[in-house]
């Protein structure tokens, strides 16, 4: 809560939050800033601009007049329900459909605008439903077609909108497709998917057409005695990828997406959309790891030669007829000057891009199975370049800090001890969503869920996180097969990286299974249960929450379009603890202060800042001094937005 004092003070800022409200009504007015120009894709090393960069007023903190280019995905909030851990209304231990129908007016409270559903599709459920059998029919436990467009009616009733995910870069290898591929070489469907002879080894053996390793460890090749044919997955065996080079695979692609369109669906995520295209002839990779076979192939399927072709096709044949929001997911690497190039708005392919500079900080040179701890500027870095590129290139970032796929935010940039996680899950949402761009909220993320931290092995069940301890045991117990291998830095590595420390069910209340499911019934993942406390039920009437600041947090952006438009100015950029910037539009910034530390820190705010009339917005303590003061201490993890007017 913030603590004005005075009388004045509270009038200084309702007349605040209406001047800024007023300027959310002028018409978008063209840039005045010659340094961004819409053809021009300026290259990554705008990661070292200066915050001149984006001025031309002699004050470095003053940027001019931007364009708007008004959008109604860029002005909204994105929430992930991730579907079978979110709510279970036949209490079958798994979240369903209807579940998620019964809980629309908690996400419409919490206001969020559209509704994001992890993939609900027949499946085998090798990979939590990211192996996809059937496009077009619903997985029974999740429910029917019939429940699917009752919760699509009611969302659009309730205002939101619904963003549906799909997997394109491969199926599931018992979809009707992969086993038509696999009967035949000469069947219709073989060149859906990559098939290729193999290689003889040294020593007679089968041997795959490259050295490609697999994303999830191993080859990426798997033999199919049927035809004495190789096909290629760069994940699961089960996971078969295919072929975008055949236009009917493209075709059965856009049908898909036309289908799910027509129903009512605004909006849809695309899994790993730029592995689509391969390099032509599918190459060996360079040996970079010459004591093993398989090698990183990353390069040879990543960005590939065809991908903004293909996806700039797709937009041409379907998803421009629907003035559809679309997120591509981005893994193995994308560059800023990529990114442009798959959302700039005049390029006509995607809305935003997943990307993951932020995401690899925590992992040595990017492998998030070797923790390491990263200093604040590098983040800081990372965030203002992908800031200021976009802004400077015509493109919109998304903005997120956890996900399906992805730890908890609070036990990786924040604090899971219970005297500072409260506090550090409000600074972390503070930060996020006054960035430039899209947010993307994760289920339970405005709850504030740290990481369990007393699960065994056995229970994690996923794919990725098996595969890794598997590989790490098997490896560790041929160097020495005589004794048990100590696996605790493995286990460390799972339980600050592994993915299912998101996954566990929502906590609804304090009964037994946490309102997830009956008390009688055993959920498919095990609960977080050392972090039964933390719960909807008991948030939901605490003003001082999470959840009840998370829900103050979402108002105030849309109450400040500046929070979506603005430039991002950065201030002391390489300050170890404090990261602080500007979301500047003309005269008119608001200031973001968020110390990502366990200590007092003193700040100071530059002297050309104008903070005469600084007016607070949000804080995550109680605002103590009557007038904000150009040198403050800040408190653990404290975070303070103030509006200006320069």
């Amino acid at each position: 809560m913030l603590g004005m004092r005075s009388l004045t003070y509270r009038r200084l800022a309702s007349r605040g939050l209406q001047l800024l409200t007023t300027f959310t009504t002028f018409r978008p007015l063209r840039s005045r800033l010659p340094i961004f120009v819409n053809k021009r894709i300026i290259s990554s090393s705008s990661r070292k601009a200066s915050p001149q960069v984006a001025n031309m007023t002699g004050n470095p903190y003053q940027p001019l007049v931007l364009d708007f280019g008004r959008v109604w995905w860029r002005e909204i909030i994105i929430y992930e329900i991730y579907v079978q851990s979110f709510q279970d209304s036949n209490n079958d231990g798994i979240g369903d459909l209807r579940g998620i129908i019964n809980r629309l007016d908690y996400l419409k409270k919490l206001g969020v605008d559209m509704l994001w559903l992890t993939p609900i599709y027949e499946s085998p459920l090798d990979d939590q439903g990211y192996d996809i059998s059937n496009y077009k029919k619903i997985h029974p436990q999740y429910g029917t077609m019939e429940d699917w467009e009752e919760l699509c009616e009611k969302v659009h009733e309730k205002g939101m909108k619904l963003m549906m995910d799909m997997v394109f870069n491969h199926s599931s290898s018992e979809h009707e497709w992969f086993k038509e591929s696999r009967k035949s070489k000469d069947n219709p469907k073989r060149n859906w998917y990559f098939w290729k002879k193999g290689k003889i080894g040294k020593n007679g053996e089968k041997m795959p057409p490259n050295n490609w390793g697999g994303l999830f460890g191993g080859r990426a090749w798997k033999y199919d005695p049927t035809t004495d044919e190789w096909y290629l997955h760069l994940f699961a065996e089960t996971q078969p990828d295919l072929n975008w080079d055949n236009p009917e695979v493209r075709e059965a692609v856009y049908d898909t997406i036309d289908f799910w369109a027509k129903k009512g669906t605004d909006g849809f995520r695309l899994d790993v959309i730029n592995l689509i295209s391969k390099t032509p002839g599918l190459p060996d990779a360079p040996v970079t790891e010459p004591d093993q076979f398989e090698q990183n192939a990353i390069p040879m399927f990543t960005n590939g030669p065809k991908v903004h072709e293909y996806i700039h096709e797709m937009n041409l044949k379907v998803l421009r007829k629907y003035n559809c929001c679309t997120v591509g997911e981005m893994p193995c690497g994308v560059s800023q000057f990529e990114a442009s190039q798959y959302v700039g708005k005049e390029r006509r392919e995607l809305s935003m891009v997943f990307q993951f500079d932020h995401m690899d900080l925590d992992g040595q040179n990017g492998n998030k199975w070797k923790p390491r701890k990263f200093e604040l500027p590098e983040l800081e870095r990372v965030m203002r370049s992908w800031q200021q590129h976009m802004l400077g290139n015509n493109g919109w970032s998304s903005l997120y800090l956890e996900n399906h796929d992805q730890p908890r935010a609070v036990s990786r940039f924040g604090s899971q001890d219970p005297k500072y996680r409260v506090i550090s899950a409000k600074m972390l949402a503070t930060f996020l969503l006054t960035l430039r761009g899209t947010p993307f909220l994760y289920q339970g993320q405005e709850l504030g869920f740290p990481h369990p931290q007393k699960w065994k092995i056995e229970d994690y069940p996923d794919l990725e996180t098996q595969a890794y301890y598997k590989s790490e045991y098997d490896r560790r117990k041929a160097a020495n097969p005589t004794k048990e291998p100590d696996m605790s830095d493995v286990m460390h590595a799972i339980r600050l990286k592994g993915r299912d420390n998101a996954r566990f069910p929502m906590h609804w209340d304090k009964s037994p299974n946490a309102g997830f499911s009956a008390s009688n019934v055993k959920p498919w993942i095990k609960m977080n249960d050392e972090s039964a406390d933390i719960n909807v039920q008991q948030q939901d009437g605490d003003p001082d929450s999470v959840l009840n600041y998370f829900r103050r947090l979402l108002h105030m952006r849309k109450q400040h379009p500046l929070m979506c438009y603005g430039a991002y100015v950065p201030i002391n950029p390489t300050h170890p603890k404090i990261m602080s910037f500007l979301r500047a539009q003309g005269p008119w910034s608001t200031l973001v202060i968020c110390n990502f530390s366990t200590d007092d820190v003193d700040y100071v705010v530059p002297d050309e800042i104008d903070i005469d009339l600084a007016v607070p917005i949000i804080a995550n303590y109680p605002l103590e001094e009557s007038k904000f003061q150009r040198k403050t201490c800040l408190k653990p993890y404290e975070a303070r937005v103030y509006s200006l007017r320069n």
